[in-house]
């Protein structure tokens, strides 16, 4: 066996340890249940799609979690066989592919049932198997914008890197034969021209700190409001083009930062309880390398084009993971006098920066709790919500839910109303902190109040007006 192929199993090897050391250290996060992003492409979805819609065929082949983990785990190892496979079989290439068979974030990224991983090695394909044709190119860069939809911002990025023309051309068309057809799709199921209905709640998110601070659960439920997510960016933004601006540079800012922010997860936390921790190092390299190795190609493109999601959108650790491979084949080229500074100013970023809409220290005990309810452990529930509130977690879920434990475990009225009354001082206009009132309400007999409730509930939120029929109706 030749040097180079030995040099990369050696890599590739390491890569398959530490993801199944990873997968097993994280067991007490992930382990058998899902967390909030995880749920929808789990539970499936049929068009019009919520989400891109490719991550929902994949999390259809097996009905098993811990399954479904390591088939994401491995997906996230496609990129760096790619990277071997489809190029060079010299020492170079072998030390870059088994780099990022080990790359910790897109390591990590693989870990969750997410579009991550799958998108990244789309765009591993694309800039390998592709980099000679520019229609499969573009169609493999298409596949991957059906696992995160923001990559369409390629087709603009690319006019300026891709020559002649005629190759942009080639290249744009293939990516809108992959993505046409699932657009006309969603259409004609009653949906938008889109591959998926959350990039203007993406943009709306990423105009706001407020918006981006807040976790998942009532709190955010009752900022999304009406769901008039491009008419709230598009004014967010007219209302304040030079602060958006300002936010879109500390995004791009945050994007750079080592391990990264997480968004509905800590994810810099969890990354940081795994053996991924020690491998940090080659993430700065990567990035650093990679930005130095500018060139007018569809690499360079998808490098800006990463950029350009944190500054509209919000960067996130496993958003940035699916650009790893196309970090790494920029790295073939790069040039030590960019690379060291660029390196020197993403350290300093990452010791001295302060990212406005960090996720909030105690959400993975809450999480947590959020699941221990779910499955009837309201002890283990409970605790967990002391936990984050020792790390200072403050927000109206944690008294929904431990209201709901107080409640659900046949513990004292007053405490569970009181919980209840907490997360609807913090979140009087969300529909499930109402729904939980009124159902509160219900068992204990106040059929008056629990009425006024539901009614506030279903007016704020009129899905939910079967789930609270028995109140509605009844009391009627």
């Amino acid at each position: 066996m030749k040097r180079e192929h030995l040099i990369f199993l050696a890599f590739f090897l390491v890569g398959i340890a530490i993801r199944f050391i990873s997968l097993s250290q994280l067991d007490w996060f992930l382990g058998s249940d899902l967390h909030v992003d995880e749920i929808t492409y789990v539970s499936g979805d049929s068009p019009p799609f919520e989400r891109p819609p490719a991550t929902y065929m994949v999390a259809s082949i097996s009905s098993r979690i811990t399954v479904l983990r390591w088939i994401f785990s491995s997906i996230s190892l496609i990129p760096a066989l790619a990277l071997f496979l489809f190029r060079k079989k010299n020492l170079k290439n072998a030390i870059l592919a088994g780099v990022l068979a080990i790359e910790p974030t897109l390591a990590f990224a693989g870990l969750q049932i997410l579009p991550a991983a799958p998108a990244a090695a789309f765009l591993a394909l694309a800039l390998t198997a592709g980099r000679k044709k520019p229609v499969l190119l573009g169609w493999l860069v298409g596949c991957a914008a059906l696992f995160r939809g923001e990559l369409l911002l390629f087709l603009p990025v690319s006019i300026i890197f891709i020559r002649p023309y005629k190759k942009y051309l080639r290249t744009a068309a293939g990516v809108v034969i992959a993505v046409l057809p699932v657009m006309a799709i969603n259409l004609i199921s009653g949906g938008p021209f889109a591959i998926a209905e959350n990039g203007p709640l993406n943009l709306w998110l990423g105009s706001s700190w407020e918006l981006l601070e807040t976790p998942p659960g009532i709190e955010f439920e009752e900022l999304m409001g009406d769901g008039s997510f491009m008419d709230n960016a598009l004014g967010s933004i007219g209302n304040d083009i030079p602060g958006w601006i300002g936010r879109g540079f500390v995004k791009t800012a945050a994007f750079l930062s080592i391990p990264g922010p997480g968004r509905n997860i800590e994810a810099p936390k969890l990354l940081g309880s795994t053996i991924l921790r020690y491998l940090l190092p080659l993430t700065l390299i990567i990035i650093a390398s990679g930005i130095s190795g500018f060139k007018r190609n569809a690499v360079t493109a998808l490098i800006i084009t990463g950029l350009a999601v944190a500054f509209l959108f919000f960067p996130s650790m496993r958003h940035r993971a699916v650009f790893f491979p196309v970090l790494i084949l920029s790295a073939s080229n790069f040039r030590w006098k960019l690379a060291a500074p660029i390196a020197l100013i993403i350290v300093l970023i990452s010791l001295f920066f302060h990212y406005p809409a960090a996720v909030r220290s105690g959400l993975t005990e809450v999480q947590m709790a959020q699941n221990y309810l779910e499955s009837g452990a309201f002890e283990d529930a409970l605790e967990r919500l002391k936990r984050a509130e020792v790390e200072g977690y403050e927000g109206a879920d944690i008294h929904s839910i431990r209201g709901a434990c107080i409640a659900s475990s046949g513990g004292e009225f007053q405490q569970a109303l009181h919980e209840f009354g907490l997360a609807l001082d913090m979140a009087p206009e969300s529909p499930t902190a109402w729904k939980n009132m009124a159902a509160l309400l219900w068992n204990y007999g106040y059929r008056d109040d629990a009425l006024t409730a539901a009614e506030k509930a279903v007016s704020l939120n009129p899905a939910l007006r079967l789930e609270l029929s028995p109140i509605l109706n009844v009391t009627h």
